[in-house]
């Protein structure tokens, strides 16, 4: 019995632990199940978010604006602007035309018929179809007409797109301050590169969906294209000021055979550049067809050596330290003045010469002299103060500061040197800058060439105005110094910058060049002059750089006849009128004669006459009038001529009458145009 008890017991037992065992591999099996499902459900949902986001990707896209590329749209460079807002650069639509080489069928036959069409090289239209690239440029940034031509041949693959073109209205106006931009809208040279971040527009990206083929439609997102826009920059240059230098050094460069010509015109109460000119010019519209050298603004970026426009401030050192008096005797040492090794000499013999003499005449014994009364760190000091061996912070990339060595590395020969504008160099603005100071009693202003930058929706976001930088020398200097400048103009070396009905002052300089290769002085020349006008209230700084001149070489000679033909056509444009007008001593025919204003270029005699002067006389029209002998009178006499004959005259240049056109004797009827080109009383006379 005990035994049936036991094995029944074992039985159950083994019965039981089977049962476990059982449940225990079904529990191990459900677990399993649970996690492969587990893990199908997981894959299942990150496929689906792959497939989504593959979907989208394969959908959708962007499109950048404003960064390049197939799906690049320019946004339009802010204009540029002279002071009175004449547009020196500006943008303008033009069609590009580009191909997908792949989807193009007969690549032979379209190479032809494109290069047909574009007028372009066959071998070059074949080599760009032949492109592995699924996009490529054919022509980028044409004209209308061969847009048009290309558009019309109807061929699968090529097509056309709207690009933003930078555009200089002015042509070679300016353009080595204006600078260009290449193909992608980028400021390369010039304020176009300074200020490249200011003109150029923002990159903009916008949502859209892609078609079958790949390419992207915009969906809901709308492009709001005026943020695509750069801001706009006014300058201080005014355009007529601007030309009428260019125009007077360019005739000046061309007549003397000169390398190169360089000028600043300069407010010298606020630093304001109202031109600066240089020469041979430059076309921003076709800079590829210039050499780099052209592209140069070297008013800013040259150094020279001045030659004897530095006694100008030699002589202001001398009277503001108090070291010498105008009319204190300096001796000339007979011409010629022994330095050690070294000789230092005048071109001619100057009777009783004076501190003022000195500048008057251009010693350059003198001009040592009176800079050893200041001593050499005295020296230093004011030149300096003056500007010299710094940049003047004109905001132009590249500025030079010139050379002014520390006066404890002066050979006593570099200082004599140095006192009459060798041994120095400086750059044009350092110039201009250094007599606006002059000029503006002893103040020294900061150049500035930038008046605003407006954004796209005219709000100003950077504005600048006149800062005074120093004071470098006393009032009392500055009046003393332009007395003496005044008699250069007068009586000594700049008699051809004399300019008619005004009270001018300046100083000629000649520095003779160091020649490149024997690192001495050679026999090439830099022509320069400096002036202030009117000489006892200035307006107006200019100064002129002749380089290496061929037929002639002094700056009087060279130069002063520029600053002569700018002051004369530049004051009365600015409302400046001589003395003699203002107190009514001369009547308006002679202030046309001196003004030459661009509004009044034209001069309608028979209007003139009765709105401008007191002339009784009555002209005599007749249907047939023969055209009189204008041939070497004044302008004004030319006028009065005119009028009595009942016709009209345009005046080019300023002074007498040197041609004509129609000739003397030239049947014409009332109010007919008669050309006039005037010279300068010193090329008349010659």
């Amino acid at each position: 019995m005990e035994t049936q008890v036991r094995d029944d017991a074992r039985a159950r037992a083994r019965k039981d632990r089977g049962a476990r065992w059982r449940l225990i591999v079904i529990g191990v099996l459900f677990l399993g199940l649970y996690v492969v499902i587990g893990v199908h459900i997981y894959r299942l949902q990150t496929q689906e978010m792959h497939l989504r986001e593959r979907a989208e990707r394969q959908s959708t896209g962007r499109i950048t604006l404003g960064a390049g590329g197939e799906n690049h749209l320019d946004g339009h460079r802010g204009y540029i602007y002279d002071r009175h807002g004449f547009e020196l650069a500006i943008s303008v639509e033009t069609p590009s035309i580009f191909v997908h080489p792949h989807q193009i069928e007969d690549k032979q036959s379209a190479a032809i018929a494109l290069s047909q069409a574009l007028q372009t090289d066959l071998g070059e239209i074949r080599q760009k179809l032949a492109s592995k690239s699924p996009f490529v440029w054919l022509e980028r940034k044409t004209t209308p007409e061969k847009g048009a031509a290309a558009k019309a041949l109807h061929i699968r693959g090529v097509g056309t797109k709207r690009e933003s073109k930078r555009y200089y209205p002015g042509q070679e106006l300016a353009g080595q301050i204006i600078g260009f931009v290449g193909l992608d809208n980028v400021g390369l040279e010039g304020l176009e590169s300074t200020y490249d971040q200011y003109l150029r527009g923002d990159v903009m990206r916008i949502q859209g969906v892609r078609d079958a083929r790949g390419r992207v439609i915009l969906t809901t997102d709308s492009p709001r294209l005026n943020a695509l826009e750069g801001s706009s920059i006014t300058l201080t240059l005014d355009q007529y000021i601007q030309k009428v230098t260019e125009n007077a050094l360019e005739r000046v460069a061309r007549h003397h055979d000169a390398k190169a010509a360089m000028a600043i015109v300069m407010d010298p109460r606020t630093g304001e550049i109202l031109a600066m000119a240089n020469w041979p010019r430059f076309n921003p519209n076709r800079f590829r067809d210039y050499h780099k050298d052209n592209m140069r603004n070297r008013t800013v970026l040259d150094a020279y050596e001045p030659g004897s426009t530095m006694k100008v401030f030699t002589y202001a050192a001398a009277i503001d330290a108090k070291r010498i008096r105008p009319g204190d005797p300096i001796s000339q040492e007979r011409g010629k003045l022994r330095i050690g090794s070294a000789t230092i000499s005048d071109t001619h013999t100057i009777a009783d010469m004076t501190a003022e003499t000195v500048v008057v005449q251009s010693s350059n014994i003198g001009a040592y002299h009176l800079a050893q009364k200041v001593g050499r760190e005295g020296f230093h000091n004011y030149l300096r103060k003056f500007g010299f061996g710094q940049r003047t912070g004109i905001n132009i990339a590249g500025e030079s500061a010139g050379i002014l060595t520390e006066p404890r590395r002066w050979a006593e020969i570099q200082f004599a040197n140095i006192a009459f504008g060798h041994g120095i160099s400086v750059s044009p603005i350092q110039m201009a800058v250094a007599v606006s100071a002059i000029a503006n009693d002893g103040k020294r202003m900061q150049p500035w060439l930038i008046r605003e930058i407006r954004d796209h929706h005219g709000n100003i976001i950077l504005q600048n105005g006149p800062v005074e930088q120093d004071q470098v020398v006393s009032p009392a200097t500055a009046v003393t110094v332009r007395q003496a400048m005044e008699r250069v103009t007068t009586e000594g070396t700049g008699l051809r910058a004399w300019v008619a009905g005004y009270r001018v002052g300046g100083k000629t300089g000649t520095a003779q060049k160091v020649d490149p290769r024997t690192r001495a002085y050679g026999n090439k020349y830099m022509g320069n002059f400096v002036g202030i006008a009117p000489i006892h209230n200035p307006d107006i700084v200019v100064v002129v750089l002749i380089d290496e001149p061929k037929r002639g070489h002094t700056g009087g000679l060279v130069a002063a006849p520029v600053f002569s033909e700018i002051v004369t056509q530049v004051l009365p444009y600015r409302g400046v009128f001589p003395e003699s007008v203002m107190s009514g001593k001369l009547d308006p025919f002679e202030l046309q004669a001196l003004s030459n204003l661009p509004t009044h270029n034209t001069l309608h005699a028979r209007e003139d006459l009765e709105e401008t002067t007191h002339w009784n006389g009555q002209p005599t029209c007749h249907h047939d009038i023969q055209v009189p002998d204008f041939i070497g009178l004044s302008s004004s006499a030319a006028l009065r001529l005119a009028t009595q004959f009942c016709l009209a005259i345009d005046l080019q240049g300023y002074g007498f009458v040197s041609s004509q056109w129609p000739e003397r004797g030239t049947r014409a009827t009332p109010n007919s145009r008669i050309e006039l080109a005037l010279q300068p009383r010193y090329q008349t006379l010659k």
